[in-house]
């Protein structure tokens, strides 16, 4: 879709009207400023105007669109999180019709079908937007709407492989994927974005300083993560029944150090949290008051955010029991320490274990 929407712009065939939307903050980013290069041929800050969605006034919005452009020949116009295309009501989430009040503001903005040939007019929403609104499925009519998600994995390494080559430096194939499937972009419900990834990319570029190749050493100084994250990597994985992965994560986690027993641990001390953490959420408290009464840290507490709300109370119980049978097993010699651990792996959040 990016690539599309790219040649699309590059080739001198731009619309009136976009949508661009998507959880893919960076290439929306990049998106914008494609539209912005191609279309402020002069004076970018006099035929440039910039909204945010919250409190926009539908009269200010098409003053901007109607006025000519000056000193080139098209205006660009942008509205940011546009709260009527974002949001979902309980209606509308439950198949039935939009809000009358949202029908409404629909209804003040049919000028925007209607633009001058020197105006471009683009709503950009970071995030999902609703495609059973009116008013997306009017643009969806007589613009364009593009939708910016997440990379897939051989995107990614192709990514990565750029960003090492425009620097000027050499990096293997296998380090390359290494460093993608390990710097969290593709774990299940990450919020990691391609900005990230490019700040951790620049990270690397630092390490390997005038060195013409990037080698493995640079690639695992930036690894060298807090035991911390790698849990809730691997709560996921066994959430999940990704068997596999959690093995993955456990056998990474050895390597860079990690004994088995302070992994089993600090698992056991993560679903604790967990069960804190879902507690007081259920009492509604925010983030940072759970912070504060807990004293667990505020990044914890975010990271078990997007667990807790799937795992019920006897889920974490039952996951807590399995760590310290699995500790008990390996210390009186009942089982061998790896295949406890891929049972418990196996076992974690088995209803049926």
């Amino acid at each position: 879709m990016y690539r599309s929407f790219i040649n699309e712009i590059r080739s001198g065939n731009i619309n009136n009207l976009y949508l661009l939307y998507g959880n893919e903050r960076f290439l929306l980013d990049k998106a914008v400023e494609e539209l912005k290069n191609n279309i402020l041929t002069g004076f970018p800050e006099m035929n440039l105007t910039i909204f945010e969605g919250d409190g926009l006034a539908t009269a200010d919005l098409a003053n901007a669109c109607n006025t000519l452009p000056f000193g080139g020949d098209r205006r660009l116009v942008i509205v940011k999180d546009y709260t009527v295309l974002a949001s979902k009501s309980k209606s509308t989430e439950d198949g039935e019709a939009e809000k009358p009040m949202e029908k409404g503001k629909s209804d003040e903005l049919k000028f925007i079908f209607e633009l001058p040939e020197t105006t471009c007019l683009v709503f950009v929403n970071y995030g999902e937007v609703d495609g059973r609104k009116k008013l997306f499925k009017d643009i969806n009519k007589s613009g364009k709407v593009y939708k910016f998600d997440r990379i897939n994995r051989g995107d990614l390494v192709q990514w990565i492989k750029g960003h090492f080559t425009r620097a000027e430096k050499k990096i293997s194939p296998t380090l390359v994927e290494y460093f993608a499937d390990n710097i969290g972009y593709l774990d299940r419900n990450s919020d990691t974005n391609l900005y990230h990834v490019q700040n951790e990319i620049n990270k690397i570029l630092a390490y390997a300083g005038n060195e013409k190749k990037v080698t493995e050493e640079h690639v695992k100084q930036l690894f060298n993560k807090s035991i911390e994250n790698d849990i809730f990597k691997l709560i996921d994985a066994c959430w999940q029944k990704d068997i596999s992965r959690s093995l993955k994560i456990y056998n990474d986690m050895l390597l860079s150090g990690e004994h088995s027993f302070a992994i089993l641990a600090t698992l056991s001390k993560g679903i604790k949290n967990m069960i804190k953490i879902k507690e007081l959420k259920n009492r509604r408290l925010s983030e940072k008051e759970i912070s504060k009464k807990t004293g667990i840290h505020e990044y914890t507490v975010k990271l078990s955010m997007k667990h807790i709300d799937k795992m019920s109370f006897n889920d974490l119980d039952r996951a807590l029991e399995r760590c310290i049978s699995c500790e008990r097993d390996i210390k009186s010699g009942r089982l061998y320490e790896r295949l406890s651990f891929e049972m418990l792996f196996t076992s974690l959040f088995d209803n049926e274990a």
